[in-house]
């Protein structure tokens, strides 16, 4: 056995330390003042809270997706909440709107139905351009060998 080999996945990680810990005390601290709006926002970014639960794998990317559109159709509510009155009476009221709902939630399924669509669309799109520069590529070859025989097919063995 070799000296001074490392075993795989010993490295250690830090945790933040006292800044983490003063952010989180900070925002706890917040909390009270925040209660109107971390109320719309709970309610209203639902569907991008239950999509960063629920999404699997090392790409995760629909929560960012759904969450971003969800996000802007919550955004004049919030606004409204902020520049208007900020109380948890009008956070209630805001809330049970079927309009805020429905704004919030129809963003968050144009914004899954991006997520879901689009792959196959830039997918074909990327098959194009890779066949368009295949045949380039193929008239570039016939090309060369005009003009310098057969064994530019053939790869050099010196190398």
């Amino acid at each position: 056995m070799a000296k001074g080999k490392k075993k795989e996945g010993t490295a250690k990680r830090s945790s933040g330390g006292p800044n983490r810990i003063l952010v989180f005390l900070t925002l706890v601290a917040l909390v009270p003042f925040s209660l109107p709006t971390l109320l719309v926002m709970f309610v209203g970014l639902l569907p991008a809270i239950v999509a960063a639960f629920v999404e699997r794998g090392s790409n995760r990317y629909a929560w960012i997706c759904i969450g971003g559109l969800n996000f802007a159709g919550l955004s004049p509510w919030l606004l409204s909440l902020w520049f208007g009155h900020h109380t948890l009476d009008f956070a209630f009221e805001q809330v049970t709107s079927v309009k805020m709902l429905l704004v919030a939630y129809g963003a968050a399924a144009v914004g899954s139905a991006l997520y879901m669509g689009l792959p196959p669309v830039v997918n074909a799109f990327m098959m194009a351009t890779s066949q368009h520069r295949a045949v380039g590529l193929q008239a570039d070859l016939r090309k060369l060998e005009e003009k310098w025989g057969e064994a530019v097919k053939t790869p050099d063995e010196r190398l």
